[in-house]
């Protein structure tokens, strides 16, 4: 699926100068999902919609279905693109996720949306409250520590693999880290939740276990919702966080970190997991 589409621009600087320049590409995706109403008979109900990077769509379904907690993994028969091809892709924008039989959804946790920008990860939602249902602190045995000396090397190894931000430098990134402060994998997307629900969805095998995750951008209520619901006991971001991120994390034991520098950081919550 294309990431990025070439356009000619005219770049002014003095003079004008007529060049080609990445685009991120942008395109809406619509979750539906079929389940049995009856033992003989299917009902198809649309869910979500979110401008998005293409790509990686059904680990992002994953992980958006993982945040929202409406139906258990385990319960769906599968995940696949449906419907026709649309606005100049030759992909389909619509997912369908089929629930296996017998398996009943509890509608009214969430409340359908038309649609979601970019920048939004709770549309949709009926209340918060649904939101922070199931959320407890982290296990002792899935907490990470990480050295206080490697954090402020983390951007540089992050946009090191940021492909579509190199061509474009319009998406944002988040990646998965282990206890040395590697990269297990990474994830890029328009909008800071997609991404964060990409590696989430792509690395479900590993999750919950000892693992921090790394934001490009800011830290929003979110984004340490979604980090909670996956297992992840630290959050570190080149951005800053919200005052009610700061909140969560302390309600849920997870470490967070924000606005890395060259030579400095800052240490939100959490002081016991750097080493």
């Amino acid at each position: 699926m294309q990431e990025s589409i070439q356009y000619n621009i005219v770049s002014y600087k003095n003079s004008a100068t007529y060049k080609a320049d990445w685009i991120a590409c942008e395109q809406p995706l619509e979750i539906w999902l079929k389940f049995y109403k009856t033992p003989n008979q299917t009902e198809k109900l649309y869910l979500h919609s979110t401008m998005r990077t293409p790509g990686d769509d059904i680990h992002l379904v994953k992980g958006w279905l993982l945040s929202i907690d409406l139906v258990s993994l385990n319960d769906i028969f599968s995940i696949e693109h449906t419907g026709t091809d649309r606005l100049k892709e030759n992909h389909s924008n619509r997912i369908l996720i089929t629930l296996k039989p017998g398996v009943s959804v509890e509608l009214s946790k969430y409340k359908a949306n038309p649609l979601s920008v970019s920048s939004c990860g709770v549309c949709g939602q009926q209340n918060i409250d649904k939101l922070l249902e199931n959320l407890s602190p982290i296990d002792e045995q899935n907490r990470v520590s990480l050295a206080a000396k490697s954090i402020c090397d983390l951007p540089n190894n992050l946009r090191l693999q940021q492909p579509v931000f190199f061509r474009t430098g319009g998406v944002h990134a988040a990646a998965l880290l282990d206890h040395k402060g590697d990269l297990v994998g990474t994830s890029e997307d328009i909008g800071r939740h997609n991404a964060l629900d990409k590696l989430i969805g792509k690395h479900l095998a590993l999750l919950p276990g000892q693992y921090a995750v790394l934001l490009s951008g800011r830290v929003s209520f979110e984004m340490v919702q979604k980090s909670a619901r996956a297992g992840i006991s630290m959050i570190i971001a080149v951005g800053a966080p919200t005052s009610l991120a700061v909140d969560l994390c302390k309600e849920l034991d997870i470490a967070l970190i924000g606005f890395i520098k060259a030579t400095q950081f800052n240490l939100y919550h959490g002081e016991r997991q750097l080493i």
